[in-house]
């Protein structure tokens, strides 16, 4: 007997073989589990998702079946079937995998598929808030970007010994971020080898969660180097397409970005839920899991 979950697959590639301009969006760790072989062969665009571990850990002989697919890696972090959709669709448009012109399927579940919904970048309205390009071009290296929000999320639903902290992260072009920066307190991370202070290092995880709890901002090159922390912004935003009810660190997360190519990533100390902005906008919020 066919599963729900091939039941919805096989649906969703007959909707896109009738109309090819559609991408088909799934996470392997929803489909791995099915008989694959035909999706794999089908002549339709699809994108994978894979989650960090997936790509460390799996069979490697087994992800070779995907090579020629376009992918996405994504953070080791358990989401509800909503933010992972959003994580997904903000990875794939900062890769120039999806643009804001494209349409997709996407399918979604938690471990198996039980869901698919159907978008067009340009006109979603509850994933994404930010419905342009995002194109992460030389400025900022899709793993780092992935390095940062995982910090953030993991930030989000664990605190901080115990407590909520807030946190904003500001990553990618340094040199048009500096003249709306300043140093509050000493900068942790002077005097330190550039190689020694890349976000990228998995021993730098807990010093960054450590210096979370510090007021200000970290500031991170598009490769992973930390440049700073505890730096205040002092860009300033035109508020009117924000949310109501967004606190200082969103403010100064949109300022900072609205004025450079930098993007910037909100832990938000009351609700826990995690933001990401991009030209002055907020592109999407990641609401904390339960």
């Amino acid at each position: 007997m066919t599963s729900i979950g091939e039941q919805i697959l096989n649906s969703a590639i007959n909707i896109i073989e009738s109309d090819k301009s559609i991408n088909l969006l799934v996470y392997y760790s929803d489909i791995k589990k099915l008989d694959i072989d035909d999706f794999v062969k089908k002549d339709i665009k699809k994108i994978i998702v894979f989650k960090r571990a997936e790509i460390e850990e799996e069979n490697h002989d087994k992800l070779e079946n995907f090579n020629n697919i376009p992918s996405i890696i994504v953070p080791n972090i358990i989401f509800t079937r909503t933010n992972k959709l959003k994580i997904a669709i903000v990875m794939a448009l900062a890769v120039n995998i999806l643009s804001k012109d494209s349409k997709l399927i996407a399918l979604t579940g938690l471990n198996n598929i039980d869901s698919m919904i159907y978008l067009e970048i340009e006109k979603e309205k509850e994933l994404l808030l930010f419905r342009e390009n995002i194109d992460f071009g030389e400025i900022i290296r899709p793993e780092v970007f992935e390095k940062v929000l995982r910090i953030a999320l993991e930030l989000a639903n664990q605190g901080r010994e115990g407590k909520s902290v807030g946190a904003l992260f500001v990553l990618g072009d340094i040199e048009n971020v500096k003249p709306y920066i300043k140093q509050m307190i000493f900068n942790p991370f002077k005097g330190y080898d550039q190689k020694e202070r890349n976000i990228m290092l998995s021993d730098l995880d807990d010093t960054v969660k450590e210096y979370s709890v510090l007021d200000g901002a970290f500031l991170i090159s598009g490769d992973g180097t930390l440049e700073s922390a505890g730096v205040h912004i002092a860009a300033s935003a035109d508020t009117t397409d924000l949310p109501k009810g967004l606190g200082s660190r969103h403010m100064a997360a949109a300022a900072i970005t609205s004025v450079s190519n930098a993007m910037s990533i909100v832990v938000s100390e009351s609700t826990g839920d995690v933001s990401v902005f991009k030209n002055g906008k907020l592109v999407t919020q990641i609401e904390k899991a339960i």
